[in-house]
Formats: structure tokens, C-alpha cells, sequence
């Protein structure tokens, strides 16, 4: 699939089984990461693989997570959520956690720091949906939590730009039929030609 293919393909997958990437097709997904633009070349990201055991007891780290926040807020803690947290990661095989990693330079701003992470992470879902794999890029309240930043060894001025399910999309949900349905999206009202303001 050629790279065009691949921004038309790629779509949101909810849930992903195996096969997930492994091997060279994962090694070529993390690379697509770190081949983001990148100014001053500073490589602002930290990419974190969560599979197997460890996909389960960090999903553990979630639950504590979202007990501390609902404790800290004064909010009497669900625990229907608390199960939510604990096994939301099990919706793909595997999870990319893509970090943004605060580099100290005098020139280029935190922002495009963590804008150069953000398009690591797109480069990544451009890649798996040229391998024929599924993907979903989520955040919410734990890719905010300084104890998930901690868990994963982030510091509180890094940032955790998602959580990337990778997969193979369930038979019936294949990106071609899901390609056709949608289409190229429409521009309009997003684009504008620039002109000079009138004298």
C-alpha cells in the first residue's frame, strides 16, 4: 500500500485481535515514529510497548490511577470505571505508548517538541494501516495522570501523547469496506486562499 493509500485507508478500530505487529512489521511501525519531523532533530519521544503480563499489571496501574483521581476530587469511586481502567488495554494486543520527551533547548518551544511526537504517533498509525493492521489512537484522563507519567518512567514535564491499540481488525471490519464507505473527506469550510487586506 502506497503512502496515499495508507492516509485514505487508515481508520479508527474500537477493537483489535491478533495478530498484533511483532518483529519486522512492529521494528518498521516504530521507525515510521521515529522518521516524524523533527526540528533540530532533538527525537522528543519515547515510544513504550505494552503486551502480554505487562499490558495487564499496567492495566492495574490505571485502576490505582483513576482511584487516586476520583479520591483527590471527592468523588465516591464507581467500581464498574475502576474494572473499565483495569481492563480497557485488553481491546487490542498491543498498546504504543507514544511520549513526549521534554528536550532542554534554547530555540525550539516545548510545543513543537510535543507537536514533533504527535505526528511520531501519526506516522506510526500511517504505517500499521500499510502492513494491513488496525489501530486506535486514545488518550483521556490517564494520558494526563502524573502516576501513569510516573509508571512509565515520564517526568512531570513530559507528556503522553496516546496510547496507540494496535491489531488485526475483526473479520466483517476490514479498512477497504470501511475505506469505500467513507470516502476522501470533504473540504469545505477548511480551506481559505490568503489575501492581502485591501486598501
Amino acid at each position: 500500500m502506497d503512502a496515499l493509500e495508507a492516509i485514505f485507508a487508515r481508520r479508527s478500530v474500537g477493537r483489535l485481535t491478533d495478530p498484533a505487529p511483532a518483529g519486522d512489521d512492529l521494528r518498521t511501525i516504530l521507525e515510521a515514529g521515529a522518521a516524524a519531523p523533527d526540528h533540530g532533530e532533538l527525537r522528543p519521544w519515547r515510544f513504550v510497548l505494552l503486551a502480554g503480563e505487562a499490558k495487564v499489571a499496567f492495566g492495574g496501574v490505571l485502576a490505582h490511577a483513576y482511584l487516586a483521581r476520583a479520591t483527590a476530587g471527592g468523588v465516591e469511586p464507581h467500581p464498574a470505571k475502576e474494572e473499565k481502567e483495569r481492563t480497557k488495554l485488553g481491546r487490542a494486543p498491543l498498546v504504543v505508548v507514544v511520549a513526549a520527551v521534554r528536550r532542554p533547548d534554547e530555540t525550539i518551544p516545548w510545543d513543537e517538541q510535543r507537536l514533533a511526537a504527535g505526528a511520531a504517533a501519526q506516522n506510526m498509525l500511517l504505517a500499521a494501516t500499510a502492513l494491513g493492521y488496525g489501530s486506535m489512537w486514545r488518550t483521556g484522563d490517564p494520558a494526563y495522570d502524573p502516576l501513569v507519567k510516573s509508571a512509565l518512567g515520564l517526568r512531570d514535564e513530559d507528556a503522553v501523547i496516546g496510547f496507540l491499540y494496535l491489531g488485526t481488525p475483526h473479520e466483517g471490519r476490514g479498512t477497504e469496506a470501511r475505506t469505500a464507505e467513507r470516502g476522501r473527506p470533504g473540504l469545505d469550510g477548511l480551506v481559505e486562499e490568503w489575501a492581502p487586506p485591501a486598501r
